[in-house]
């Protein structure tokens, strides 16, 4: 390897070590905070981007690449820990602004001080020789390089009508699987409900559920995701073998561990499922 090569190589190795040790200590700083790294990443974008004003869900979907319905949970988690808080929109009271508060402001704060800290500590370790000569050095450095270009939000984020389309299906898919979700955890809390003798809140929330079904199946439907019935069975029943696997294994983690209240509770859980593999498989097969 050249001298040229070797040199470039350890200005490479000096640049990463440095950005490395920075992030570092930052992390260090976040861990406790119980951040995880989406909710993190949505924070920088709203303090890279949202300035004063903050940013709708929908543009902070579009700045992390995710769909409406998924930006909004993540903000409904940051909301709910403090990190964040909505606003209605001056311009627009039909809209709320996700905006960073005060506890968010403080840990941007604390990142940049800690980078401070961080190059304090390094540089007061040089001479004042040294350190006029890593400034020179740096500076011609920077002087030599090309001037960094960055593509524009627009060329990142394409809104030609085809890119368009293809978020707004990616998003209703996303709301029919979130409704499938959400009605299974309405007729849980049916069941919870008639459990308490809270009959009419039952069967409200079985109203609702079968509501959200249908809703799920015209989604589908537009998407043009819809399947024949015995398509759909074929598939169902697939997932019930997958479920079912996974069902043993927990009944053998169960029985090692010899926790019994949990392997009755699987062992049951077992047999019924076993029992509407055997149902569906007939059901399937007199179907033409």
């Amino acid at each position: 390897m050249s001298k040229y090569a070797e040199n470039t190589m350890l200005i490479m190795r000096v640049m990463r070590h440095a950005q490395a040790a920075v992030k570092s200590r930052f992390v260090q700083q976040v861990v406790p905070k119980k951040l995880t790294i989406v909710q993190f990443n949505a924070l920088l974008h709203l303090h890279w981007y949202g300035g004063e004003s903050g940013m709708t869900i929908s543009e902070l979907g579009e700045h992390l690449g995710l769909a409406h319905s998924t930006a909004s949970g993540l903000v409904d988690r940051l909301e709910r820990d403090g990190w964040t808080v909505r606003r209605k929109c001056d311009t627009d009271r039909r809209q709320n602004r996700i905006q960073l508060t005060e506890k968010s402001q403080q840990l941007f704060q604390d990142r940049t001080d800690s980078a401070t800290d961080f190059w304090h500590q390094t540089i007061g370790q040089l001479t004042p020789e040294e350190q006029d000569d890593l400034i020179k050095s740096l500076t011609r450095l920077k002087q030599v390089m090309d001037k960094p270009v960055w593509p524009s939000y627009d060329q990142l984020h394409p809104r030609d009508p085809g890119h368009v389309k293809e978020r707004l299906e990616a998003e209703l898919d996303e709301l029919a699987h979130a409704k499938l979700t959400s009605m299974g955890t309405r007729f849980i809390l049916a069941e919870m409900a008639e459990q308490q003798n809270q009959h009419e809140l039952a069967a409200y929330l079985k109203q609702v559920a079968s509501e959200e079904i249908r809703h799920a199946n015209q989604i589908f439907e537009l998407l043009g995701h819809e399947q024949g019935l015995k398509a759909a069975l074929s598939d169902l029943i697939r997932q019930d073998r997958v479920v079912l696997e996974e069902l043993l294994d927990l009944v053998d983690t169960a029985q090692t561990v010899n926790h019994k209240e949990s392997l009755e509770l699987l062992q049951r859980i077992v047999q019924d499922n076993k029992r509407y593999k055997r149902w569906f498989s007939n059901m399937f097969k007199q179907i033409d």
